[in-house]
């Protein structure tokens, strides 16, 4: 076997070699489910496998790169991502495993799993940030280490309808109600409340594709105390009131 100095020097030199003109990426196509992209400091899309092309519906990664998250997704989602992109850029530090939710051009709203590196120039400088998006119902056996997370997020997928209680929850985890919100918050960079609030908003939007339902209707259907607090909530969430949403995406 080779010395381990040879092998770092080797190691080094193939890896300033790599750039998009070879795209490595499209190792990710072997993957199903699994999204890549790479942006520049700009937040400009500069590289995406076929999967992530597939979800924004487009035809080919040339029609795709050069678009900003501002260009395919409502603004309040894009400002997270960018809020995101920013973070993981200042600090140099990947994040890992993000459970968010994530709309395609269509406006049609899933969970998925995102997890996020920075990229480096050669002589070390963060230059833009690279990630992998992942259909959060195909991957949940990556929280396999994380018994109490799991059963929260499974317990708070099957009852959002319903009026729930975040100390009932944590009792259901077997957790204090102070660690399971400090867990929560660590990992999934939001509260239990947030996360439960993303979930009653995920499932409106669908809804709210369906001229037979009113706002009224979908708002008590999905927990809400009225529709105005409904309306509060989704445009917080989606830059848009319920009534804007329907009539652009229906």
């Amino acid at each position: 076997m080779l010395s381990k100095d040879i092998i770092n020097k080797r190691r080094h030199k193939l890896l300033q070699a790599f750039s998009l003109n070879s795209p490595v990426y499209e190792l990710f196509d072997c993957i199903e489910h699994v999204s890549f992209f790479a942006k520049d400091r700009d937040g400009v899309l500069l590289a995406a496998n076929r999967y992530l092309i597939e979800l924004y519906e487009f035809r080919s990664e040339d029609e795709l790169i050069g678009h900003t998250d501002f260009d395919l997704l409502p603004r309040r989602l894009a400002e997270k991502f960018r809020q995101d992109d920013l973070q993981i850029m200042e600090s140099g530090k990947p994040a890992r495993k993000i459970v968010e939710l994530f709309l395609n051009r269509q406006g049609i709203p899933s969970w998925f799993l995102t997890s996020k590196y920075p990229i480096r120039s050669t002589q070390g400088k963060v230059i833009g940030i690279m990630g992998i998006i992942q259909d959060y119902d195909a991957r949940k056996d990556l929280f396999a280490e994380e018994p109490e997370l799991r059963t929260a997020l499974a317990h708070l997928h099957d009852h959002f309808r319903e009026k729930l209680s975040i100390q009932t929850l944590a009792k259901h985890c077997q957790l204090s109600l102070r660690q399971f919100e400090r867990k929560f918050q660590e990992r999934f960079n939001q509260t239990p409340q947030q996360y439960l609030i993303k979930l009653r908003i995920q499932e409106a939007c669908e809804q709210l594709m369906l001229p037979s339902q009113t706002i009224s209707t979908i708002a008590l259907d999905l927990g809400f105390y009225d529709q105005s607090s409904f309306t509060v909530q989704f445009k917080k969430q989606m830059g848009l009131t319920p009534l804007q949403y329907r009539k652009q995406y229906r």
